[in-house]
């Protein structure tokens, strides 16, 4: 059997939606009323394929509150992990 081991601090590329970008903006926005000075939403560069690159743990913290069964995915359902060291282990 094969596993990966992959830090949270390793990177993922996935592909953003409306809803997800939607999210994104919408959690901008409630920072700003907090911190004015903050600039205005951005959205996160994307790849000649179309996918945003994140911090594990930054995708999970961004996008965790509406990730839930049944409920509308903010990405595509793949995620792309990024140096990811790929080792056999006995069963």
């Amino acid at each position: 059997m094969k596993t990966a081991t992959v830090n949270i601090n390793n990177c993922v590329k996935v592909k953003l939606n409306e809803f997800g970008l939607a999210v994104m903006k919408s959690q901008r926005e409630k920072l700003q009323a907090l911190a004015p000075s903050l600039p205005d939403f951005t959205p996160p560069a994307v790849d000649s394929e179309g996918y945003s690159k994140f911090q594990i743990w930054e995708l999970m913290q961004t996008f965790g509150p509406v990730l839930y069964l049944g409920g509308e995915l903010p990405f595509d359902s793949e995620i792309h992990f990024t140096n990811v060291a790929i080792t056999e282990v006995a069963e």
